[in-house]
């Protein structure tokens, strides 16, 4: 299924968009699926759904030793460019019993982040969608 499975490791004070743009423009990779992401982070940025219900992002950041449960998703192209698709559910050990999560818009590493990326042998595009203002992937 996956032309090749790579794996890219962050180290602290590493951004995690920026540096999985990095690597990938440098493994020549426009077509992925990111497996999943584990570790360790010590601020995040989320674009979640807006309070108010309407279409659009609000934005969300927190700061701490946040262990990071899941986060999976996509890396297509629309119209040209590169766009990471990624969702994330993250914890505080100092808050007990409480997730953050959403859209990643930013990522900096506490200890270190290994990021599992399945490359796809086809490109995955996304087109706009009208009704909500938002690209998405085109059905393969």
């Amino acid at each position: 299924m996956f032309k090749s499975v790579n794996l890219l490791r962050l180290n602290h004070g590493q951004e995690l968009l920026s540096e999985l743009t990095k690597y990938c423009e440098k493994k020549g990779i426009t077509s992925a699926i990111i497996l999943g992401i584990i570790g360790s982070l010590e601020k995040v940025k989320f674009g979640t759904a807006p309070k108010d219900g309407k279409w659009g992002w609000d934005f969300d950041e927190y700061e701490g030793h946040l262990s990071i449960l899941s986060a999976q998703g996509s890396l297509s192209v629309y119209e040209g460019e590169k766009i990471f698709h990624i969702h994330m559910c993250a914890c505080d050990p100092l808050k007990p019993g409480q997730l953050i999560g959403g859209h990643v818009e930013e990522a900096i590493v506490w200890a270190t982040v290994e990021i599992y990326i399945g490359e796809l042998s086809y490109q995955l595009e996304r087109d706009l969608d009208p009704e909500v203002g938002l690209t998405a992937l085109r059905t393969t």
